[in-house]
């Protein structure tokens, strides 16, 4: 199943931005470093009563809700109808607790990747047309709570988390002239920039993206920097953020809330020709989703907060690494649709 350069399916598992994160039980490491992959079983499945495509990053709270962007009939008629689309609070159940709408802050913004606290508070980032970049913060009923407009503009918010401080780390790429350089940035809880990040790894991606290098460019396109557009951000529990780009090895920024690279992290993925797409914490620990290039099929390596690897998991689902999803004690919850488009909550325990 290919992977389109706009549509990005991508594993999550649990945030951990909230301490209420360290119920979830971490997984033992393997005091002999193997890495041997332990296989995930399907014992459950509930029916999600939406029918329509996943788009994008998913994320997910401490109560196992999964947050997702979901492209539906109404949605797909729309001119440029997916950067509009409404993101879907789903419970463990299958059920649809709430609906958040970034239009509702503004018609013509177009909505890129949203965070979602360990308390469940949801903040989503988006550009206007003007070049403006917004964070738009929810309530829990799904409507429009607060907007904030960053000071800086001119790039394309691909990648956003929140640090328990308020401040956001918000990575992208630069105006649509010139979108094979990475940005990335710390803003304070008011929208100031505290810091940009600009590392000799997002120079050589630019350059190797410019030349037109196949790993370094989005796949059905001619621009952008596929590292970039690739990866992912969140909170790890000691209060980084990790921010990922989608090479091989993976590499991990790890990112304190004063706009510092305090380590790097170069994870080797867990076979040939896997490429890392994918980065959530739980606990102390990170679970990273390596994909074959271009398609949804891999696996998923869990590590430390350090990058040492603790276990790899596979499935004989070999959708289950490159779909939303949630860590959980005992395994994963990962939501899937099939050929007709209707959508389902489906868990994964260890076999």
């Amino acid at each position: 199943m290919k992977l389109g350069a706009m549509v990005l399916l991508v594993t999550c598992v649990v945030s951990t931005m909230s301490r209420a994160q360290n119920k979830t039980p971490a997984l033992a490491s393997d005091s002999s470093g193997s890495e041997a992959p332990r296989n995930l079983r399907l014992t459950a499945t509930a029916k999600v009563p939406l029918v329509g495509t996943l788009v994008g990053n998913g994320r997910c709270d401490d109560a196992g809700d999964i947050y997702v962007r979901f492209m539906d009939a109404e949605m797909n008629k729309m001119h440029h109808g997916i950067t509009k689309i409404p993101i879907k609070k789903i419970r463990p159940d299958g059920s649809v607790a709430a609906t958040f709408r970034i239009t509702e802050a503004f018609p013509d913004v177009s909505g890129k990747d949203f965070f979602v606290s360990g308390d469940g508070r949801v903040y989503q980032a988006g550009f206007m047309p003007d070049g403006g970049v917004y964070v738009v913060e929810f309530a829990d009923s799904g409507s429009l709570k607060s907007k904030l407009r960053l000071d800086s503009t001119g790039f394309i918010p691909y990648h956003i988390a929140r640090f328990e401080s308020g401040a956001f780390l918000l990575s992208g790429t630069t105006g649509l002239t010139n979108d094979h350089r990475p940005f990335t940035g710390v803003f304070d809880a008011n929208g100031r920039l505290i810091k940009e990040i600009y590392e000799p790894e997002d120079e050589d991606s630019r350059r190797r993206a410019e030349a037109g290098e196949l790993d370094f460019i989005p796949e059905g396109t001619n621009s952008g920097n596929a590292l970039v557009w690739h990866g992912a951000a969140a909170l790890g529990s000691d209060g980084n953020a990790y921010l990922l780009r989608a090479a091989s090895p993976a590499l991990v920024y790890v990112i304190s809330p004063n706009g510092d690279v305090v380590r790097k992290l170069r994870i080797d993925p867990p076979d040939a020709g896997l490429v890392a797409r994918g980065v959530k914490p739980s606990r102390g620990q990170l679970a990273i989703s390596f994909l074959h290039r271009g398609m949804i099929s891999g696996m998923i390596k869990v590590v430390d907060l350090k990058g040492t690897p603790v276990a790899t998991f596979s499935s004989d689902n070999l959708r289950v690494p490159g779909l939303p999803g949630c860590f959980v004690s005992g395994g994963f919850a990962f939501l899937d649709d099939d050929i007709d488009h209707n959508l389902y909550l489906r868990k994964f325990e260890l076999r």
